[in-house]
């Protein structure tokens, strides 16, 4: 047999040639290694961000079609050894379009990294999860968080308007700490309650408590298809905030810190003195009675020669001050390793008010609002399978006011008219007048009624647990469990004290000494607390994903339990001491056909004990799909990089109870009603009588909502492009019912609640963006979004009205049911010629009225629903940025429309209430209508010595278009070279200026057209300049 095997061997030639065999391999591999001797080398370099030129950490820097490729460290660099010098380097980052460099023999290679906050194979946050964003079926937009840092405001609500689409906000006051906009996500859909959910790190939290540099992504969830599994929460949209959490590598810490001066803007302007006395008189003239001021007198009011008889205070000027001061202060270390990593936060936020201040005053009474942030997140892999995830915040606020709320200061400002007193009579004592509104000043109010301390804090903690089970069970899965403990505190206590008020009446012509009527005796410092309350709250939710791929078959999976359970710590009764809960179960399957093919369903099961018992929980499934045309084999046009057509219907749930009330469904008795007298005695017994009439049908509010929506991708993704069509219809709205008659026997406004309303809301959103680096390394960018939401009311529950003009059905929520003015009668016989009008006693120049109903007559029935809502409809935002060599700068503009403002406020109906009282606003006094003067651009009314009713009926004369255009924010900075800063021991050093609110396009000009309506607008808002710079260790 060997002599056959050695035969065999012979033939092939393998016995023979083995030792050969060898020698080749061997001459080969030595010939191999040194040809890879000579060509391999390392290419080392440092990865920047192409706008702000920090160091991109983590980005994966690779050897195109080789397995060779490394990341870069903590401070942007990176070393890698090639073997081809002919290669190209593909670089990738989340949030950063892929960069390939051709080697071309270079041993240093510098890359630059445009931002691609949307790429579409990054993850996105979405309820409860992430997903690739090109996989994504819902309706969502993420904002760029380095806009929102351009903000120097503290409260991050007044960040978002015109940032991304679907957002709508409005900002009605600049008072430190009660500064935050109203939110709306695509209008609103209800008017029991609109507000969206806001979760920051999965947990429902405030956010204007959060600083901008501690976040990480800020998303918002505008369909059913996103908000579905949110159930009872979702209806009005869901925004989510993730904080950032700490990277591998060394140590790196980041300061930031800012300078700003505020600048009031549109404080309220009054007129002077004489102009005061002069419309006395015009207004005697037309009322044709005796005028109360000589010409003499009227001149002493303007020269100032007689300042205690005859004053001229402008009260605005006393009371506020046009500069205040502002700084925001954050030092954040981020790092780690592969088991533990850490972010770590601490901010201070100083912002001070515009109220001016008594210097011989003892104590501080301007707004003052100082915040302390501190937050912790800690990430640690405690096996390859299994990590855990600590979050700490905690929020300290220190406040101080004046020891009178804004809101009567303010309203002090449109009452106390310029010449009823001075601010100090001659002996130094404050002035004060006969009327009740007038007894204190508004400068008394803000700089000598005492002073008002707020002490806030806010603790939040997270745990969270990982585990995948890739291993144990089955690739693609994975358990998660999160628990959160949120608990609020407030104190205020507020310390008046009531200076000496007098009423100065002159020279005694007997004894030449001043007299004094007495006002306000003065009173000792007062203590009492104005306010003090705690609340805790603790969630918790367990959740199972799955997410796997077979060959192109993309499938997810997700069920999860959730719990929140809150509790009022300080309620001043047992049924408000109990714990509010709710809990429900959610879930959502995913499936995609290289990503070509989309598919998604979700449902909410949610709980709540707002309702009775067998109404508690409602089900709220949501179904969407999406098709990827760029994606098929057919396509070939390739200047469109993506094209993605999506849809998605579903159900939301919202149980706000509004003014119902807790435990509404319940019905309770009065023990204490009317009695009735008994017996011999003739004792008086008690009765009892229905208190509440319990509504146990009562039951969720529904959103059915559909979306149609397009992303688009063009020229190398250079533009992008995402709209949507959005229809809601919400019906079993929570009301209290309007038509049920007296002879039913409820007691008064104790009508029972039900489901009765509905209404539908519709209208677009869209943003297009578009990026670029030129050769030579400029970057740019150009953005715009828009967002229009209309609702309509189907029912309300309601009588229906006589004429159907009046009926509130089909119109939007919001509106002012009022007169619809034509102007102002400019003769006598105009006003024979006109319909009568019934509202009071008119004439030449005062308001003329539309005669709806055509009788003839001007009366309630002529009146209809005018103007807009004062939430916009419409609101756009458009900006741009540009980079180059360190500098960068940007600029946001912001926009609303289709939005109304009255101003029919006291101040602009002169002697509404009371002659010769009240202030009056030079919008009024410059466009009055003067009798025997050229009326054509008269605006207002003629002025009365008196109550006019004809005059200051609700109408479209004081009801102004509030549309705006702002420049928002606009920032210039610049980045210090690197190997400058390098040579300092630090990493970076970028100085930058911005501002907020630099200029306001509209036709209001008196106030801020965000504002709210001029009787109820308080606190101006500010123009903010701010100097900054940021550092990285």
């Amino acid at each position: 047999m060997e002599h056959l095997r050695k035969a065999e061997m012979k033939r092939n030639g393998r016995g023979r040639s083995l030792p050969g065999v060898l020698l080749a391999f061997l001459l080969f591999t030595t010939a191999w290694q040194a040809y890879a001797q000579k060509t391999t080398f390392k290419v080392s370099g440092t990865v920047l961000d192409a706008q702000t030129k920090e160091p991109v950490i983590g980005a994966g820097v690779m050897m195109k079609a080789s397995n060779l490729g490394t990341v870069t460290d903590i401070d942007g660099n990176y070393v890698l050894t090639v073997n081809d010098p002919k290669g190209v380097l593909v670089v990738s980052a989340v949030g950063y379009r892929n960069v390939e460099m051709n080697i071309n023999n270079r041993a240093v290679i510098n890359i630059l990294m445009e931002s691609d906050m949307e790429s579409l194979q990054d993850a996105v946050v979405i309820g409860y999860g992430s997903q690739k964003k090109a996989t994504i079926t819902g309706s969502l937009t993420q904002v760029d968080v380095k806009l929102l840092e351009q903000s120097a405001a503290p409260s991050l609500s007044n960040s978002l308007g015109g940032a991304m689409p679907g957002i709508i906000t409005r900002q009605s006051s600049g008072e430190p700490g009660y500064d935050g906009a109203t939110i709306l996500i695509r209008g609103m859909g209800s008017w029991v309650n609109s507000s969206p959910l806001v979760l920051v790190d999965g947990v429902e939290r405030d956010i204007n408590l959060i600083n901008t540099d501690e976040i990480a992504s800020f998303s918002i969830l505008k369909d059913a298809s996103a908000t579905a599994v949110y159930g009872m929460r979702g209806a009005n949209g869901v925004i989510l905030i993730s904080t950032k959490k700490g990277v591998v590598g060394r140590p790196k810490v980041s300061f930031r810190m800012e300078a700003t001066q505020l600048h009031g803007l549109r404080f309220p302007d009054y007129i002077k003195g004489y102009e005061f006395a002069n419309l006395m008189n015009e207004a005697c003239t037309v009322g044709g009675t005796a005028l109360p001021w000589s010409d003499e007198e009227v001149e002493k009011f303007r020269d100032g020669s007689d300042p205690y008889n005859y004053p001229s205070v402008d009260w605005t000027n006393e009371t506020l001050k046009k500069n205040a001061f502002q700084t925001m202060n954050t030092l954040s270390v981020t790092g780690g390793n592969e088991t533990v990593r850490y972010y770590v936060s601490v901010g201070f936020t100083s912002q001070s008010g515009l109220f001016k201040e008594d210097p011989a005053y003892d104590y501080r009474t301007n707004s003052l609002s100082q915040r302390y942030n501190f937050r912790s997140n800690v990430d640690i892999n405690l096996t390859k399978d299994f990590s855990l995830s600590l979050g700490l915040a905690e929020i300290i606020e220190d406040r101080t006011y004046p020891g009178t709320p804004a809101a009567t200061i303010f309203n002090a400002l449109r009452v106390c008219s310029p010449i009823s007193f001075p601010v100090r009579n001659p002996d130094g004592t404050f002035g004060g007048g006969n009327t009740s509104y007038e007894w204190i000043s508004p400068y008394v109010y803000a700089t000598n009624s005492g002073y008002s301390k707020q002490f806030r804090t806010t603790t939040q903690g997270t745990v969270g647990a990982k585990w995948d089970l890739s291993t144990l069970i089955t690739p693609g899965l994975q358990l998660e469990g999160n628990f959160s403990f949120d608990h609020f505190y407030i104190n205020e206590a507020t310390r008046n004290k009531q200076p000496l008020i007098k009423k100065y009446l002159g020279v005694d012509p007997n004894t030449g000494e001043d007299r004094y009527t007495l006002i306000k005796e003065e009173t000792a410092m007062g203590y009492r607390i104005a306010s003090s309350g705690s609340n805790r709250a603790y969630y918790y939710d367990l959740r199972l994903n799955y997410n796997r791929t077979f060959n192109n078959h993309n499938v997810g999976a997700m069920a999860m339990f959730n719990r929140r359970d809150y509790k009022d710590l300080t309620a001043r009764t047992s049924t408000l001491n109990l714990p509010y809960r709710r809990q429900g179960w959610a879930g959502r399957i995913t499936y995609n056909y290289a990503q070509r093919y989309l598919f998604e369903w979700n449902f909410g099961l949610n709980g709540s004990e707002n309702f009775a018992r067998g109404k508690r929980y409602g089900f709220f499934p949501a179904w969407s799909a999406g098709w990827v045309p760029s994606e098929e084999n057919f396509w070939n046009i390739r200047w469109i990089n993506h094209l993605k057509i999506r849809g998605s219907y579903g159900l939301v749930g919202n149980d706000a109870s509004g003014s119902a009330g807790r435990f509404f469904y319940m019905s309770t008795v009065n023990k204490t009603a009317n009695g009735y007298l008994f017996g011999d005695s003739q004792n008086l017994y008690n009765g009892m009588a229905e208190l509440q009439m319990g509504a146990s049908n009562a039951t969720w509010e529904v959103s059915h909502k559909t979306d149609l929506g397009l992303d688009l991708e063009l020229f190398d993704r250079k533009i992008r492009l995402s709209a949507d069509w959005f229809y809601e219809y919400r019906d079993q709205i929570l009301l209290k019912r309007q038509q049920i008659p007296d002879i039913m026997g409820a007691a008064w406004g104790d009508t029972p609640w039900a489901n009765l309303g509905i209404m539908e809301n519709r209208g677009v959103d869209g943003q297009i963006e578009f990026t670029n680096t030129t050769s030579h390394g400029f970057f740019y960018s150009v953005r715009g979004n828009i967002t229009y939401a209309k609702n309509k009311i189907i029912e309300d529950d309601t009588a229906r009205a006589l004429f159907d003009y009046q009926n509130t059905r089909g119109h939007s929520t919001g509106l002012a049911l009022g007169y619809v003015a034509e102007g102002l009668f400019q003769s006598q016989e105009e006003i024979d010629n006109s319909p009568k009008q019934e509202l009071g006693s008119y004439t030449v120049g005062d308001i003329k009225y539309k005669d709806l109903n055509g009788d003839g007559v001007i009366n309630a029935y002529d009146r209809t629903w005018i103007g807009y809502p004062r939430e916009p409809r419409f609101m756009f935002g458009f900006g741009f940025t540009f980079a180059y060599k360190g500098f960068d700068l940007s600029m946001n503009f912001t926009g609303a429309a289709q939005t109304s403002l009255f101003v029919d406020s006291a101040s602009m109906w002169p002697f509404a209430l009371d002659y010769p009282g009240y202030n009056v606003l030079r919008e009024y006094y410059d466009n009055r209508f003067i009798p025997g003067a050229d009326n054509t651009n008269a605006k207002y009314p003629v002025v009365h010595n008196g109550t006019s009713s004809n005059n200051y009926q609700i109408n479209t004369l004081y009801q102004h278009d509030a549309s705006y255009l702002k420049l928002k924010t606009a920032e210039f900075g610049y980045s210090l070279d690197k190997n400058l800063v390098s040579r300092m021991g630090l990493e970076s050093i970028r100085l930058f200026v911005n501002g907020n609110n630099l200029l306001c396009f509209d036709g209001i000009k008196i106030v801020d057209p965000e504002s709210n309506n001029l009787a109820n607008s308080t606190y101006p808002t500010q123009r903010a300049m701010t100097i900054g710079v940021q550092v990285g260790f």
